[in-house]
Order: structure tokens, then sequence, then C-alpha cells
């Protein structure tokens, strides 16, 4: 049977034999290092957990028959590219600079960096639930940690520039260096231009670079620099290579592009096994979340961030999403949350052998991507509260836990005791999700309206209001009044919708009646045709 993907990435890491650049077997690790990272200098929602989620899913495979390790890297040490909404248009002074040596534009940590990070791990472990390393591009320079692997790659800058040559068009030039120095006058680390490197020490001129929206002014400064000694950061395209190398990383998350020949991922694969001498990771390409069927963008107004997330939906509904598919585009709508959720939910009836399965694979995939979407697995089965049903429990009563557990026991959907701080949770959820994103089939707004009705539509619905004040079941009474009158069902719903909100549609009609009560609807429908 075909293994689910993270499980199947697991064993390609464990049985892989040779590099794949150079003749050499690949030495079993001591520990399986899988790594995540995120970049501080953008902003930080949902889409940036998908790396994170994806990564720990196949951390979680391999630690199940091998000594595993998860680490998550700052890639602190990016220029700033744009001055995101809420901080003060003044920090474009800082564009180009490396995020770490911005100021915090709040002032309550030491830079945008911390800042940023520390708001981002305020919500990242409600996310992701695993233990894991976290370590600072920018701390790492700092301390030397790369000094050996810069070595390498400068003593071999030939290699690594015949490599990179061979996917680009406009060849790099001999005097090409693989270190991007920060400017010893403003800071910058975007605007210098390397114009020399000999003897191991590199030239710059700190010059303009435009970025999409914003232009990082360089100050003209002409300089040297001492890769292992001065400040600065190698080129990306060895950078990666760098990281895998020094932290031992087995397996690593990459967007879809980064899968074509001649990307970023395979030049660092390359310059990894033949510059570095250590086996390029097993890569996790992955697609990204569409929002309304577009990229996320704050200019665009679609992002969605973790807190907010956690307001409207459970994490684990995130993890389920990002672990379903993971070569396949999906578009996320805060509308499709209830079908969302009832595939979650037949996921984990499925896991707790309380729903049978399409078939044995459709099983077996169900239960693993199930389990790999929790944060922590249950030994009893979470209470599963009906979406649709409870959308209606809180535009008409608001979240009271009391009147939902009235209506819920009634329809049978709770039994016994329950934990009310998990209805309360839910119902929260609930109400945030019907207040902001509801579509109007699931919106309910009592406008009792008799206008254009007949004496026969009139005489009908006066019976149906009396038989709401009976015994029979109104799904039932509907059926009797509609064979008793002859009147095809789409237009005595219809008439029913109209005349108690105003519109020819509505709610399912019997979970309506259970949840607002039998008397006030017919109180309602009495009132409407006095």
């Amino acid at each position: 049977m075909e293994l689910f993907w993270a499980d199947g990435l697991a064993q390609e890491v464990l049985e892989r034999k040779s590099y794949r650049y150079v003749d050499k077997t690949i030495e079993k690790p001591k520990v399986y290092t899988v790594k995540t990272s995120a970049s501080l200098s953008g902003v930080l929602h949902v889409g940036r957990l998908s790396d994170s989620i994806r990564s720990e899913s196949v951390y979680k495979a391999l630690a199940g028959s091998a000594n595993s390790k998860l680490i998550w890297v700052a890639e602190d040490m990016d220029p700033l590219r744009s001055v995101p909404k809420g901080v003060p248009k003044s920090f474009a002074k800082y564009i180009g600079m490396p995020v770490t040596d911005v100021p915090d534009p709040e002032g309550c940590h030491d830079s945008y960096a911390e800042h940023f990070k520390s708001e981002y791990f305020e919500v990242f472990h409600d996310f992701v639930g695993s233990s894991l390393t976290k370590y600072s591009m920018r701390d790492e320079y700092r301390k030397g940690s790369f000094k050996s692997h810069i070595k390498k790659l400068i003593e071999s800058s030939d290699l690594a520039r015949e490599i990179q040559n061979k996917y680009r068009r406009n060849p790099l030039p001999k005097n090409w260096s693989p270190w991007t120095p920060i400017c010893e006058n403003c800071g910058k680390i975007i605007t210098t231009v390397v114009t020399g490197y000999d003897n191991g020490i590199v030239s710059y001129h700190c010059k303009d670079y435009s970025f999409d929206k914003y232009k990082a002014d360089g100050c003209g400064h002409r300089g040297e620099n001492d890769p292992l000694k001065d400040d600065g950061k190698l080129m990306w395209k060895g950078e990666w290579a760098t990281q895998w190398a020094h932290w031992g990383v087995v397996a690593e998350g990459a967007g879809k592009e980064y899968q074509v020949p001649g990307s970023a991922w395979w030049v660092n694969a390359e310059i990894c096994e033949r510059v570095l001498g250590f086996p390029m990771p097993v890569p996790i390409f992955y697609e990204y979340l569409l929002i309304d069927g577009a990229k996320m963008s704050a200019s665009v107004g679609n992002v969605v961030y973790p807190r907010q997330w956690k307001e409207i939906a459970r994490p684990e509904l995130l993890r389920f999403i990002y672990n379903k598919r993971l070569m396949k585009t999906r578009t996320f709508s805060w509308t499709d949350l209830p079908t969302i959720r009832e595939d979650y939910n037949r996921h984990e009836r499925i896991f707790y052998n309380k729903e049978k399965p399409r078939n044995e694979k459709d099983g077996a995939h169900a239960k693993r991507l199930y389990e790999l979407s929790q944060l922590k697995v249950s030994r009893k089965m979470p209470l599963q509260l009906p979406f649709r049903l409870c959308t209606m429990v809180v535009q008409i009563f608001g979240v009271d836990v009391d009147k939902a557990l009235e209506v819920l026991k009634k329809t049978g959907h709770v039994e016994g005791k329950v934990n009310r701080d998990e209805v309360r949770v839910f119902l929260a959820r609930v109400k945030k999700w019907a207040d902001a994103y509801a579509p109007e089939s699931y919106r309910i707004t009592m406008q009792p309206c008799a206008k254009g009705l007949g004496k026969k539509e009139k005489g009908y619905l006066l019976g149906f209001a009396g038989g709401l004040r009976g015994t029979e079941g109104v799904k039932e009474l509907c059926r009797s009044l509609m064979e008793k009158e002859g009147i095809p069902s789409k237009e005595f719903f219809a008439n029913v919708y109209m005349l108690l909100f105003g519109k020819d549609h509505g709610p399912r009609l019997a979970e309506f009646v259970e949840v607002y009560g039998r008397n006030r609807v017919a109180d309602a429908i009495e009132d409407a045709l006095k």
C-alpha cells in the first residue's frame, strides 16, 4: 500500500545510500535533523506556518524509527524589504538593513526581528506541537559558527561559481564572491555591490537597490570586508547549503518553485555535496495555500494571521489542510469552513473506528492524516458538535452554553455530561465565524412578512403553526400538510421562509424549529398573519 506522504519521505531519508552529485556513500547520522525556518522581513501569516507544520510531520514520521530532531531557524539576516501596516512610515529609512539591526517599532524588544519573532512564537506552538531547537542566523554569524564553511566556500569559489553558471544566462564574473558584506558606513546589506575579490578580501560599493515597492538607499561608501572577521553573510546560493552541512539537515521544506531544475534548492544541493562534502537533504516540496483563490498579501487585504485563525477555528484544522495534500494547489475561504470541518470530523470518526472508510487505503490514509494533524492525540474521540446547528444557536441565543446544551440534547447530538468549557470555546468560534464570514444560507434574521400570500397559503401556514403546538415531528407535519393541500414542497418551504425571514430560502426548517422553539415559531407565524 502506498505510504502517506510524510512516511514516504521519512522512508526515503532512512533508506538512501549515496550522494546525488558525487560518488560517495552516505553515512548514517546519529541524529536525523529536520529543519524549518521563517524570514522575519515580511508579514508572519498562517502561510508561514506551512513549512513548519509539514516539516514537523516528516520529523514525527522519522521519530517513529530513528533518533530525530526538529530545528527552527530565523532567517533574520534578511533585509527589511517593506514597511508593513502598523509600522511607522519613517521606517522606510531602514529598508535594506538586516531585520536584527532595525529598531523595534514599539520599543519593547531589542530589535524589529526580536519583536516580530516574539509575537510569532506567542502563537507558533499552538500550531506546532513538537519541541524544537531555535536558532538565529544573525547570532550564528556573530558566534562564528559558519567560519569553516565560509572558508571552504571562499577557497572553492571557482567551483561554486561553476555550479551556478550552469544554470545562469549571465555567468558570474571571475571575481565573484560568495560573501555579501554589510556596509560599515550605513549598516545595509542589500546595497553592497561587490566590486572585487582578492586574497580573501571583498571590495564593495554601497549603491541604491530597488524592491517591488520600496527602495533601499545606498550611501555611496566604498570599503573592504574580510568574510572571516567582518560583518556580512553568505549569498543565499551557498548559505542554504551551509545551513544543511552545519546542522546536519536530512530534510527540509521548500515551495513548489524550488522543484524545477536550476532553482536555489538544486544549486545549493550541488554546492552542499561538491564543495562542503555533506549529502543534500531530502526536499519536502509543497504547494502554497491560496486565500479565496489569491496569494496572501497585506496589500490585497486577504492575510490570515495565526491569532485570527485560533479565534475562529481549531489549530488542528489548519494542520489538517496543510497535511492533506502536499503538492496540490489548495485555496481556502472562510465560507468553506463548515465543509472543511465535516471532512475533518469524518477523518476523526475513522481514526476512532466510529465510521467505516471507503476502502483499506482510504482508512489508512485517513487515520495517518488525522494523527499527524493533532497536537496531541486523545485516547477518547473528542466531542463532535454539529456546526450548522450551532450557527443557528449562536445567532439566536449567543454563546449560551445552557441553551446550546438544551438544544443539542433535544436533537440527540449530546448525551450525558460534557465539558462545558469545550462547548463554550466551540460556540465562541462559531459565533465569530457566523458574524464575519457565514454565507447567506447560514444567516438567520427574523423578518416576518405575509405580503403576497393568498387565502390558501395563509390557511395552511396557520395550520402549520397550530401543528407546531402539538407533538407531531416537524418533518412529518410538513409532509402531511403538503399532501393534504396538494402543495409542491418547493412552494411550501418558500412560503414558510418568506413568512419567517422575508426571503424564499433559509435554514433547515426542522433544525430551526428545534433551536428557536416550536411555540416561538408558531407565535411568529401567527403574529405575522394577523
